[in-house]
């Protein structure tokens, strides 16, 4: 029986740790030099008006850092994926494991609800008898027109799922990329998850993302929104900014 290292099994919280103590320091200080750069001023209420887009400019920054911020970046979107399938899948729990090698870049373990560990190993190791585990793949999508290859080139890889982030700024048509990476030959692939930042139609300060499965369902979830303390995250930014 494998034994898997957690990460996480409340991928909200981490969620949030993540975007506290990595994502929006790093993008405070870009923000800084940049405006002592270009001779720049800005109201820094205005940046608290809009939280994610500093929070995604953050993670772009983190996952360029270095080895531990790139984990870091992909165990976030680990809890991402997470805490959306806690969502849809109510009688079950998704926690978020550290990878056992090189070969993926983390591990989602899902199990019935209420269920505890069968027994612990030493470093944070838990086994499930009966627990799914699936072996996912970062892929980042920094324009649209690399989407066919990413996927093309991930079927490479036996007993791997694909979460394809959608990393660029801008317009992005998110039904128009579902369609196209629909086409794609997915026969390898048991699904293939598709994800991006996006907007909330009548409040831009909160943290939502577009999320879409490719294979089995063929399924866009146009908005999920994460919801994360944003009373913390404010009140720690305006003490970072010091209004």
């Amino acid at each position: 029986m494998e034994t898997y290292k957690l990460f996480t099994k409340e991928p909200i919280k981490d969620i949030e740790d993540i975007i506290l103590h990595h994502a929006i320091p790093l993008a405070l200080e870009k923000l800084a030099d940049d405006l002592e750069k270009n001779n720049f001023t800005i109201i820094k209420e205005e940046i608290i008006k809009n939280i994610p887009l500093l929070i995604y400019n953050g993670m772009v920054l983190l996952r360029k850092k270095d080895e531990e911020g790139k984990k870091l970046y992909e165990l976030f979107h680990g809890c991402i994926l997470a805490a959306f399938l806690n969502e849809i899948e109510h009688n079950f729990q998704h926690d978020v494991c550290y990878p056992e090698d090189q070969s993926y870049d983390f591990l989602i373990i899902k199990y019935h609800r209420g269920k505890t560990a069968d027994f612990k190993s030493t470093d944070n190791k838990e086994i499930y008898k009966n627990a799914t585990v699936f072996k996912m793949e970062l892929a980042e999508l920094t324009k649209l027109e690399d989407l066919e290859k990413i996927i093309a080139d991930k079927s490479r890889y036996r007993k791997r799922i694909p979460l394809i982030s959608i990393a660029y700024n801008g317009e992005a048509n998110f039904q128009n990329i579902f369609n196209r990476a629909s086409d794609v030959n997915k026969n390898n692939f048991e699904t293939i998850w598709l994800i991006g930042q996006t907007d909330h139609p009548k409040n831009k300060n909160k943290l939502c993302y577009f999320i879409a499965e490719l294979v089995k369902h063929k399924k866009v979830y146009p908005l999920f929104e994460l919801l994360i303390d944003w009373s913390k995250i404010e009140n720690e930014l305006i003490k970072a900014l010091k209004l």
